[in-house]
């Protein structure tokens, strides 16, 4: 009878453990140089064509996306106006005469990413483009792209294992 009581509370721990579903984090963090535009443009046009400034790669599992840049660079503190998408996500826009195409530092953007963005984004490699929507250059600092995936936590693999001993302990205890 002994051995059945300690048997339940070992499948108890480890049922309770899964249902929490507690897990641990894990980063990964890669990065895109800076990015300078082909050409002046001037007004009206015409702008540089979509242009794939770098590639990330997404991972399978990935629970949480930040992606954060410059516009502006170390040649350059500001930007033509400029759309940034992720594959086919808008994660950034510099709208011409705002601070981020007239100022004298480069101005920071951050974008997170919804569990619906990601499953859009698929798994593998997936492009960074810049769309360039109004006259002078487009004018990129670094991209970073941290990305966090769920991995089983040790200690829940550990009550999980104490489950099945549980399960087998009772099994052995019936006999």
């Amino acid at each position: 009878m002994k051995i059945r009581s300690i048997a339940i509370y070992l499948v108890a721990a480890a049922l309770i453990c899964l249902a929490s579903g507690v897990s641990a984090k894990a980063d990964d963090i890669q990065t895109v140089g800076e990015y300078n535009g082909i050409v002046d443009s001037g007004d009206p046009g015409p702008f540089d064509p979509p242009t794939v400034v770098g590639t990330f790669n997404i991972l399978a599992g990935d629970t949480s996306l930040t992606i954060s840049g410059f516009f502006g660079n170390s040649v350059v503190p500001n930007s033509s106006g400029v759309q940034i998408f992720l594959g086919s996500i808008l994660v950034a826009e510099c709208v011409e005469f705002t601070t981020c195409y007239t100022g004298l530092t480069p101005t920071t953007w951050s974008d997170t990413l919804t569990g619906t963005d990601l499953a859009s984004l698929g798994t593998g490699t997936v492009d960074l483009t810049a769309v360039q929507t109004s006259q002078f250059t487009v004018r990129l600092g670094v991209t970073t792209l941290d990305q966090v995936t769920a991995t089983p936590e040790p200690s829940s693999l550990a009550f999980l294992s104490l489950g099945v001993f549980g399960l087998a302990a009772l099994k052995l205890g019936k006999k």
